[in-house]
């Protein structure tokens, strides 16, 4: 059975809970990201800052929003799972909770990778081509 670690990609759109919310966005758009992980000083996953986030916060503090600190609009507690998780349980976590993002950690919660639904559909079409091609 294929696990998370067969199809996670290295996410280097990393932040501390102390960034701006500015250059967390600055961080997404010069890598052309729709997130970035909110990490502390050991790796350790703390949250997710999402477009998703960008968009419900920014209506009701347009004024001060880009000056507020990533910890006060990230999304968490954040799901996750380890890099030796079924990819067929990281799926269905994905689609139930309806998330596109799921952060890999490893034992003690730091990352490690980053699995994405975007990733995913890229890796089984060249899988899928590989097979059906003769």
């Amino acid at each position: 059975m294929p696990t998370v670690n067969n199809y996670m990609s290295v996410k280097k759109e990393l932040v501390s809970p102390d960034d701006s919310v500015q250059s967390a966005i600055e961080l997404m758009v010069d890598h052309d990201q729709g997130s970035v992980i909110v990490v502390d000083e050991e790796n350790h996953v703390l949250g997710i800052f999402t477009e998703r986030d960008v968009l419900r916060h920014y209506l009701m503090n347009q004024s001060k929003f880009l000056y507020f600190k990533v910890s006060e609009v990230m999304s968490s507690p954040v799901a996750t799972v380890s890099d030796d998780t079924p990819i067929d349980e990281a799926l269905k976590m994905m689609t139930s909770k309806k998330i596109r993002r799921l952060p890999v950690v490893d034992s003690e919660g730091r990352m490690i990778g980053f699995l994405s639904w975007k990733e995913l559909f890229a890796k089984f079409q060249q899988q899928y081509a590989a097979q059906t091609s003769p």
